[in-house]
């Protein structure tokens, strides 16, 4: 499936609906649970409860691809399965040039054949389902889809995910792109590499792609945004409490027009566009606004189109950089951004 998210880590649209009564928030059937109830027991291996679980998992786009499946996940999926007889798997990994954006290509997603209009099928969901956000002993709502590491599912048109921490409404068209016949999981890292406590016992923080950091004081990272595209994600991770400058520069055209970082030309001379330059990532959000012109003409933009931008990340982040309104097929030209670190 696509990510849920288009090209940024923050949350871009997802329409909004609850799931009915009969959804995540009732408890697993218990061990013993005959089928002809429609019900079957929950994993049997759950880890031994304690008050420390970890907080939601952080949505981490996928940034690269993978030609494997990470352990966390094919545990989870062979848990699953051995669990549930009779259901089967309908795939993790995705290749790199099946269109989109998704986790199946990074190895950390897993679609599990359980088909909503099947009775039996559908019994077999929904008992997973009501296991993973069951509440634990100690109050710890949606206990094992948290120490799982998992960040979103979804079937039957609808998603959960931990951004919003709710099922909605999930858009789609046709039975396998509504997941009606399946129901998708995408893991965290953390999760995926298996370091969360339903493996390990200990509950985990954060964990980011293995991706090399960025640590050297004298070296710099240069991505290079075509208007063409309008993003680019980096091969690198900015450290956690280190300071970085990130120096924008550069001329691009929008329909014929000039644009730069943060201005557009119109018959009065650059000023300051709606769109323009973003630096994200999965720890990184809003620093876009904060670029400053080198050289102000006196209305925020920058004689010289080179802008300059502070990023203090509070954890390591992965980085994205966007050109707002760029894309288009017409769109000429490309913005630079250069990275250095200042403490």
């Amino acid at each position: 499936m696509a990510s849920p998210r288009a090209r940024t880590p923050l949350a871009r649209t997802i329409t909004v609906l609850a799931l009915a009564a009969a959804g995540a928030a009732g408890l697993a059937a218990p061990a013993g649970a005959s089928r002809s109830a429609g019900k079957l027991p929950a994993p049997p291996t759950s880890p031994k409860e304690s008050a420390a679980i970890e907080g939601y998992a952080p949505y981490q786009a996928q940034f690269f691809c993978r030609h494997k499946v990470e352990p966390g996940v094919k545990a989870f999926e062979k848990l699953v399965l051995a669990n549930y007889p009779g259901t089967h798997s309908d795939g993790d990994l995705r290749a790199c040039d099946d269109g989109g954006t998704s986790e199946h290509k990074d190895g950390r997603a897993w679609d599990w054949g359980a088909d909503h209009r099947n009775a039996k099928q559908r019994a077999d969901g929904k008992s997973l389902l009501h296991w993973l956000f069951a509440t634990d002993s100690y109050g710890n709502k949606d206990a094992m889809f948290r120490r799982l590491g998992l960040m979103y599912v979804i079937w039957d048109k609808r998603i959960w995910g931990t951004w919003s921490q709710k099922w909605e409404p999930y858009s789609c068209s046709g039975v396998t792109a509504c997941h009606v016949n399946h129901i998708h999981f995408s893991f965290g890292w953390a999760g995926a590499e298996q370091k969360t406590s339903f493996w390990t016992g200990k509950v985990s923080g954060v964990v980011e792609p293995p991706l090399p950091r960025f640590t050297s004081m004298t070296a710099h990272k240069t991505l290079r945004i075509k208007a063409k595209t309008g993003s680019v994600d980096a091969m690198w991770l900015l450290k956690g409490h280190d300071g970085y400058r990130a120096v924008a520069s550069g001329v691009w055209h929008r329909s014929g027009t000039p644009s730069d970082a943060m201005c557009t030309k119109t018959s009065d001379g650059w000023r300051p566009s709606r769109s323009g330059v973003s630096v994200t990532g999965d720890q990184l959000q809003g620093w876009g606004e904060q670029w400053v012109p080198v050289h102000d003409n006196g209305h925020g933009c920058s004689t010289d189109h080179t802008y300059r931008l502070v990023l203090n990340p509070g954890h390591s982040s992965t980085v994205v950089g966007e050109l707002a309104g760029a894309g288009a097929s017409k769109d000429t030209g490309s913005v630079r951004l250069r990275f250095s670190r200042t403490s």
